[in-house]
């Protein structure tokens, strides 16, 4: 099976998703498909970004909300065995915002090098 139908899975079955509200992307005039058009070049499922929102460690950075996943927040969840295809995740949010207002996502590539055992 693939790791994105796995990642879905779990995600579908993880009682902390009913804590986040929905999700939604955030529409700036000029470019209102920003986040879709990111996702789907940076291969981010919407369950991974549910994922980060769930489990990621939590930043506040220039009026946005950043969430990181790295692996020692990822070894305490039941994503665990997804350390590698996670790790270095970062979604960015508006501030603010009662339901999470996706700007993009993104990969920290400086994160996703760095192996900790």
């Amino acid at each position: 099976m693939n790791t994105q139908v796995k990642i879905k899975r779990l995600v579908q079955a993880d009682g902390r998703r009913r804590q986040i509200n929905p999700i939604t992307a955030a529409q700036p005039k000029k470019d209102r498909n920003h986040v879709q058009r990111r996702q789907q070049q940076r291969a981010i499922s919407d369950s991974m970004i549910e994922v980060a929102l769930m489990y990621g460690k939590k930043h506040h950075n220039r009026g946005a909300i950043l969430y990181i996943l790295g692996d020692h927040t990822l070894r305490r969840s039941p994503y665990a065995q997804f350390t590698d295809v996670l790790r270095g995740l970062t979604v960015v949010c508006e501030q603010g915002a009662t339901t999470p207002h996706v700007l993009t996502a993104y990969w920290h590539t400086a994160m996703r090098r760095r192996v900790r055992k």
